[in-house]
């Protein structure tokens, strides 16, 4: 899987859900491809809140909780909410015991990462 998204937006739009979004429809598919997805931001802030939010909304979904993402992904995979509630569960365990390998970063960070390789 090689595919480069860029979403270019304003404060307040909604790039934080989407990018969620995004990488949700890649691990619901892939469970393993957590691995080698890179999500980059501005700052730190945004880092965090895109970390936070990818474990909070999985772990409101594998409880079966009222998450904004169900629906969407429920509808894009022809689950069932007790598919879903599974499929999350799954994936929240995988993730918070490889929450290090979650590659969100700034882009600040990812081009000293680059730099520091040579």
């Amino acid at each position: 899987m090689s595919k480069l998204n860029i979403y270019k937006a304003s404060a307040g739009s909604g790039k934080t859900f989407a990018l969620t979004l995004e990488y949700f429809k890649i691990i619901f598919s892939f469970p393993q491809e957590y691995k080698n997805i890179l999500a980059v931001t501005f700052t730190n802030k945004a880092t965090e809140e895109m970390k936070n939010r990818i474990i909070g909304e999985l772990h409101l979904l594998a409880e079966g909780e009222k998450s904004s993402y169900g629906p969407l992904l429920c509808q894009r995979f022809g689950y069932t909410e007790e598919q879903l509630k599974n499929r999350a569960t799954v994936l929240r365990t995988l993730l918070l015991h490889d929450y290090g390998r979650i590659a969100v970063t700034t882009i600040d960070r990812f081009f000293q990462k680059i730099i520091k390789s040579f």
